[in-house]
C-alpha cells in the first residue's frame, strides 16, 4: 500500500467515475483501475461497486475513505507546513519539465539529489508539453532550468543530455502488425499513419524522416500520452512516435520497434544558463546533474539528420 494508492482511492470515492478521476489525477483510466484493483486485494476488501457507468462506496469503502481522507488532509498540511519554512530559507528551483518526464524520470533524478545532499533544495516544477514551450519560458524567466529536448543553437542556452529515446509504432492488439516486435519502416506505407502535430517539436524533426520513407502520417496528438488514447480509439492505424510510454502501457496497445534505427532518435536533457548567473544553491543542482549528464554514455541521435534549422 503506498500513498499514491491511497490518494487515487480518494479521488475516485469524490468523482464516483474512474474516467473523471484519472483525468482529475493526470493518470491513465488502465492505471487507475490496476492501483485500486492491487489497494483492494492488498486489503482483502472490495471498496467500489459499479451502479451503470459510476461506482459507489462499498460499506468498507465508506468506512475506509473516512479515515484516510483525515490521514490525507493532516499529510498534506504537514508538507505544506515543510515547503513554506523551506521557501523561507531557500529560493525554490523553478524547473520546467517537458510532458514525457513526468512520470518517473525527473522524480528520481530529483529523489536522488535530494538524498545524496546535505542541501535542502526545494524544487518547483511545472508541466511544460513540449521543448519550444520549454524555451520560451527560459526566455521569459518564468524557469530556471527546463528538462526538454536540445534547444536551438541560437538559444545560447547550455543542455547536458540525459535520457535516450527510440521512436516506435504503436498499434492496437489486434492491428495485424501486432505480432511483430520489430517492423520496417517501409512496410508501415501499407497502413494508415498517424504521428505528431503542431507545434510539438517532433512534428517539425519528423517531417524530414517521413519524406525520405515515403510515409504521410495524418496529424493526430502533441504527446505521447495522447497518442495512446489516439491509438486505441483509430484500431486499424499505426502511431509512430517517442518511446517514452512503456511504464504506462495500455493492455490494449503493441509497441513495435524500428528495425532501420539502431541507436536513439532523441535525446531530453537539462537546459540551463550560465551558472554563475544562479544563486549557489541552484549552482549545486546544476553540477549534480552535469556529473550525471557526464556518466550517461552518448550516442549521436538520428534526429541531428532530420532537425530543422535554427
Amino acid at each position: 500500500m503506498n500513498l499514491q494508492q491511497l490518494r487515487h482511492f480518494v479521488a475516485i470515492s469524490q468523482f464516483e467515475h474512474y474516467g473523471r478521476a484519472a483525468k482529475a489525477l493526470y493518470v491513465t483510466q488502465s492505471a487507475l483501475s490496476n492501483s485500486i484493483r492491487r489497494l483492494e486485494e492488498e486489503l482483502g476488501v472490495q471498496l467500489f461497486e459499479h451502479q451503470g457507468r459510476n461506482v459507489v462506496l462499498t460499506p468498507c469503502g465508506k468506512s475506509f475513505v473516512i479515515r484516510v481522507s483525515s490521514i490525507l488532509n493532516d499529510l498534506d498540511d504537514a508538507v505544506a507546513e515543510v515547503t513554506v519554512h523551506a521557501r523561507d530559507e531557500e529560493k525554490p528551483v523553478r524547473l520546467g519539465v517537458v510532458a514525457a518526464l513526468m512520470r518517473g524520470a525527473i522524480s528520481g533524478l530529483l529523489n536522488s539529489y535530494r538524498e545524496n545532499t546535505p542541501q535542502q533544495t526545494t524544487f518547483d516544477i511545472s508541466l511544460k508539453g513540449s521543448t519550444k514551450e520549454c524555451i520560451e519560458n527560459m526566455k521569459s524567466g518564468i524557469l530556471d532550468i527546463a528538462f526538454c529536448g536540445k534547444p536551438p543553437a541560437s538559444t545560447g542556452y547550455n543542455w547536458a543530455p540525459l535520457f535516450p529515446e527510440d521512436v516506435v509504432v504503436a498499434v492496437d492488439r489486434n492491428h495485424p502488425l501486432a505480432e511483430k516486435d520489430a517492423i520496417s519502416l517501409v512496410e508501415l506505407r501499407e497502413y494508415r499513419q498517424l504521428s505528431y502535430r503542431e507545434p510539438s517539436y517532433m512534428y517539425y524533426v519528423f517531417q524530414g524522416l517521413f519524406k525520405e520513407w515515403g510515409l504521410e502520417p495524418e496529424a493526430a496528438f502533441e504527446d505521447e500520452i495522447s497518442a495512446l488514447s489516439v491509438t486505441s480509439v483509430n484500431k486499424d492505424a499505426v502511431s509512430i512516435m517517442l518511446d517514452t510510454v512503456r511504464d504506462v502501457m495500455w493492455n490494449s496497445l503493441k509497441i513495435i520497434s524500428i528495425e532501420e534505427f539502431d541507436r536513439p532518435f532523441h535525446w531530453v536533457g537539462m537546459m540551463y544558463r550560465d551558472e554563475d548567473s544562479y544563486p549557489k544553491s541552484i549552482q549545486a543542482f546544476i553540477q549534480q546533474m552535469e556529473k550525471v549528464s557526464e556518466s550517461v554514455p552518448w550516442v549521436t541521435p538520428i534526429e541531428d539528420k532530420y532537425r530543422p534549422e535554427d
